[in-house]
């Protein structure tokens, strides 16, 4: 049951993060002229965000949902934990660049 609790933290902030990171980069504005900043912008979000994951997911799972009970209880919590985390990073790229690649011509199209 625990295990559960921390997979379910995992995609539901990776969800909610990837979320955000969709709203900056439409709220910043389209550039024009002949070398302009804002893709960059997008993408340096993009990526700051994806570093802020990983650690949202551990810290929240840690000091929020950890479980009461015996070491063995908190050693599988952890262990999923752990794992939830990996699985959410890589969750948080494999979605944006689907994104990416469905919005080519959008300002989420900026992300890779």
């Amino acid at each position: 049951m625990e295990s559960i609790t921390a997979y379910t933290v995992s995609v539901i902030i990776t969800l909610v993060i990837l979320f955000i990171a969709a709203i900056i980069a439409n709220v910043i504005k389209f550039e024009g002229g002949s070398k302009p900043r804002d893709p960059k912008i997008r993408k340096l979000w993009f990526w700051i965000l994806c570093l802020l994951n990983p650690i949202l997911i551990f810290l929240l799972g840690f000091f929020v949902f950890m479980p009461d009970g015996n070491v063995r209880v908190v050693k599988n919590y952890i262990a999923a934990l752990s794992i939830g985390t990996v699985a959410g990073f890589f969750l948080y790229i494999l979605l944006g660049f689907i994104l990416s690649r469905l919005f080519t011509n959008g300002k989420l199209g900026h992300w890779f």
